[in-house]
């Protein structure tokens, strides 16, 4: 009875077994941190497989469901190991791999692959470990063609410094999620018209650098319009945005479609059974990928992180009384691998975070306040009071509270960081000592 088992059954199976990358998945994308795209590309992978669904082979070929069972095994013994993206990715190769396995022989998988990478949720984890690289070059280009208009324009980090005004190339400005639907619209593309592996991997550097020539001529619009010199109305700002995108979409969708042609899919006609022995040892193996995340020791957070740290008692010269921390707040500590202390002076909430190296896990300040169901608005640059280093200030709302927020990391030798992930970057290749404190600054507004 094993060895009938429909060819559809072991896409059950192995996504059975990947339960806690779904589980992961399903809670980052509900917890505010990432933009949940990647229901686009699992929606998208559905369609394609239910176009295809005739040409399914009845059984499965057997080397690609042993590798798909192997992958699945490892990201369970290497669970306290890995990241969880990185188990993602693993847990998205191994369901594809059963995919193709299904596939007849012949049929184009990349652009496949391509659409089960982004159905991940990875923009904030790309947002934090390359959003900075991104813009920097963004900012320095813009700056470059700024000054073709004999403006006045200095970049310090990822921010520009127009006629004496702090403009900030943020998060969005990095191009990553234009990136993401240039790709998706490449990715889904290719694999409705059935084009070829080798077209679509030539092809792919040319999505690449029209994603970022429209977010440099953006960027390049948006600065000049928020620079008070150009008569730029509110609405403008959305309008070039979304013109630019669409024309860059627009333009991927006429590289990627070029020449495609459709290949007919070629049904085997033989319909070779999976042997009893091995088909009993890869249910085994997926059995073992299931329950060991169940079985498995739970991990200790490293003894490092839990030494005592002594607070400072003062804070720009006004005394700091301890808090006790919110539930929301100890939640989050037991999974920051560094100390956490909340204080008040009086008028004001602080909150300082120590880490002793460079993490993923130092969120900026925004993305804790838009997780608890705050609206954010007014996010600009600040000079910190008596330093030349600046600071990410903005106002949240939620319920008719109203809290002016500043945030910044400073470093051992006082270098502060208006940027998580410059911060992160400038720690990693040791321009910024540590340890490094995250300092939020949050008072009530009328």
């Amino acid at each position: 009875m094993i060895r009938r088992l429909p060819g559809w059954s072991w896409l059950l199976f192995v996504a059975l077994a990947a339960w806690p990358s779904w589980l992961w998945a399903a809670r980052r994308l509900g917890d505010g941190s990432d933009d949940p795209l990647g229901i686009l590309a699992l929606a998208a992978l559905g369609l394609l497989l239910w176009r295809d669904r005739s040409s399914l082979r009845a059984q499965p070929r057997l080397h690609w469901l042993g590798i798909a069972a192997i992958l699945l095994i490892v990201g369970a013994l290497c669970q306290s190991i890995l990241p969880p993206l990185l188990r993602g990715l693993i847990s998205v190769l191994a369901l594809l791999l059963v995919l193709l396995s299904l596939r007849a022989p012949g049929q184009p998988w990349l652009a496949w692959l391509g659409l089960g990478v982004l159905s991940l949720p990875l923009l904030s984890s790309l947002q934090f470990f390359v959003g900075y690289p991104l813009r920097v070059v963004t900012a320095e280009v813009s700056a470059w063609l700024l000054r073709l208009g004999s403006w006045t324009v200095e970049r310090q980090g990822s921010a520009l410094l127009v006629e004496g005004q702090w403009v900030m190339v943020d998060a969005p400005c990095s191009g990553i999620q234009m990136a993401w639907v240039g790709y998706f619209t490449a990715c889904a593309l290719a694999a409705w018209l059935r084009l070829p592996d080798h077209l679509l991997l030539r092809r792919l550097p040319l999505v690449g650098l029209l994603v970022l020539g429209g977010n440099i001529l953006r960027n390049t619009l948006l600065v000049w319009g928020e620079s008070g010199g150009s008569g730029f109305p509110g609405w403008a700002h959305e309008a070039v945005g979304l013109l630019v995108f669409a024309g860059v979409c627009g333009m991927i969708f006429r590289v990627v479609g070029q020449h495609a042609f459709a290949q007919s899919a070629s049904v085997e006609a033989a319909r070779t059974d999976v042997p009893t022995r091995f088909t009993g040892s890869l249910l085994g193996a997926l059995l073992l990928a299931t329950l060991w995340p169940l079985l498995a020791p739970a991990t200790t957070e490293s003894a490092a992180t839990r030494v005592a740290h002594e607070w400072p008692v003062q804070f720009e010269g006004r005394t700091l009384r301890p808090l006790a921390l919110s539930p929301v707040e100890q939640r989050f500590a037991e999974d920051f691998p560094g100390q956490l202390g909340r204080f008040t002076d009086g008028q004001r909430s602080i909150v300082l975070r120590q880490v002793l190296r460079p993490t993923r896990k130092l969120h900026p300040a925004e993305d804790c306040f838009r997780a608890l169901g705050y609206r954010i608005e007014q996010t600009q640059l600040r000079q910190r009071p008596g330093t030349k280093g600046l600071q990410r200030c903005f106002v949240v709302t939620r319920e008719g509270v109203r809290l002016h927020v500043c945030d910044y990391i400073e470093d051992a030798v006082g270098q502060s960081f208006s940027d998580t992930s410059a911060w992160y970057w400038s720690a990693l290749s040791g321009r910024s000592t540590g340890p490094w404190q995250a300092v939020t600054v949050a008072r009530r507004l009328p």
